[in-house]
């Protein structure tokens, strides 16, 4: 078994992943000791990427006990984690004891190439495993993206909960040209407008909605 030593990973249940870039200090980040790499078809790397798979026990006695982190002064082993890799991307994959995957995580740049260039050294292995749920709406949306627009929805929710009219008249001012009168159908062109695909609108009327609840505090 190849190995690769010392990289962080971020864990996470979510059906999108953080790419290294999107990592914050208040998230799921583990300093790991050493964790397997092995080399898989580019088909189940999308797989995993895109859906929930559960990986046969078979490979299970492969990987078992094989990765350690530093937890605190002690290393603790974790029971089932390793790196798949094709030769373009990596993605560390954590298991439980049935083959189901159920924490991923992205590599920091440096170490996905490291781990990348081992890769091209390593056989493919092929590993039998079942695709539970495809997620055919996968998130391309980076995480300040996604969560600016959760941020929308939440805010113009508020708006329709509470009547505020003057608000959202401000709103519809800022960003339509056409004349509506009826507090309803402005709401329903902002959460149209807000339910499309990701644009500047999006981090416009952010901005401003931001920046009306800063003043408030």
């Amino acid at each position: 078994m190849i190995y690769i030593y010392d990289i962080l990973l971020n864990w996470t249940k979510e059906e999108r992943l953080n790419e290294f870039y999107e990592w914050n200090l208040e998230d799921d980040l583990e300093h790991i000791k050493k964790i397997p790499i092995i080399r898989v078809s580019e088909v189940m790397l999308k797989d995993l990427l895109t859906s929930k798979v559960k990986i046969d026990k078979t490979f299970l006695f492969k990987i078992k006990c094989k990765t350690e982190s530093y937890f605190h002064n002690d290393i603790d082993v974790i029971d089932y984690a390793v790196i798949v890799t094709t030769l373009k991307k990596a993605l560390a994959i954590e298991l439980d004891d049935e083959g189901n995957v159920i924490y991923r995580s992205a590599l920091l740049l440096d170490e996905e190439d490291e781990v990348l260039e081992i890769g091209e050294e390593l056989t493919r292995m092929d590993i039998d495993y079942k695709v539970k749920n495809k997620n055919n709406k996968v998130l391309y949306l980076t995480r300040k993206e996604e969560e600016e627009k959760k941020f929308l929805i939440k805010e113009i929710k508020k708006i329709k909960q509470n009547r505020e009219k003057s608000k959202l008249n401000y709103l519809y001012k800022e960003f339509f040209s056409d004349e509506l009168n009826d507090f309803n159908s402005k709401i329903k062109v902002l959460e149209t407008e807000i339910s499309k695909e990701y644009s500047s609108f999006h981090n416009r009327i952010y901005k401003l909605l931001k920046l009306s609840t800063i003043k408030k505090k």
